[in-house]
Formats: C-alpha cells, structure tokens, sequence
C-alpha cells in the first residue's frame, strides 16, 4: 500500500513541477490574481493562499528533485558497475597478453639457442 501511495504522489509531483514550470502557470496565476485585485476581494487571504500554494509547491518540487537525483545516482551506480566489469575485462585481457609475450619470448630464446647449435654443427 505504501509504495502505491509513493508511486501515486510520485506522479503527482511529477505533474505539479511539469505545470509549475510552463506558461500555463504563469498564465493562470496573472489572471488569478488580476480578477482577486479587479474585484477587490480580501488582500489578507490572497496573501494566504498564496502563501499556502508556494508551501506546497515547494514540497512538491523538492519531491521530483529528489526524484530526478535517485535516478541519476543509479544512472551513475550503473555506470560504475559497467567501467568496473570494462576494467576487469581489460586487465584479464592485459594479463593473457603478458603471458603470450612471456611465452613468445620463451620461444623465441629456443629458436635462437638452436640456431646457435645449428650454426656450430655447421662448417665453416
């Protein structure tokens, strides 16, 4: 129940920035409170409603940015775990390299041991 509740006031916090943040709002906001001064109502409970609206928006924003931070933290955990896997992958690669060298040197101070014999067989 609880995560649903979480997933439902994820979405709403989702709207209400997605709203707060477009001309809609800016729109709606001037004509709200051009008609409140035009018809001359109590000053006193525009500044609270006001008041109380910027409370909730506030919530609500610091809500989808912490929203928007958790999933750049597992963008960026993620992101560790693929450059760890690439690094991991890259020095067992280093490592079969570097014994393929060692032993291509291996073989090729055979190579050059038996050159020498063959060369000491061979007359002059």
């Amino acid at each position: 129940m609880n995560q649903k509740l979480d997933k439902v006031g994820e979405k709403f916090a989702d709207i209400v920035s997605w709203f707060i943040g477009s001309w809609w709002a800016v729109i709606i906001h001037a004509l709200w409170f051009t008609l409140w001064l035009i018809f001359n109502f109590s000053i006193n409970l525009l500044t609270f409603s006001v008041s109380l609206e910027a409370i909730f928006i506030g919530i609500f924003l610091l809500m989808a940015a912490n929203k928007t931070e958790m999933k750049r933290d597992l963008r960026e955990t993620n992101q560790r775990k693929r450059d760890r896997e690439r690094l991991e992958h890259d020095i067992k690669l280093d490592e079969k390299a570097d014994r393929q060298l060692t032993e291509i040197k291996g073989l090729e101070k055979e190579i050059y041991k038996r050159l020498d014999s063959i060369e000491t067989k061979l007359p002059k």
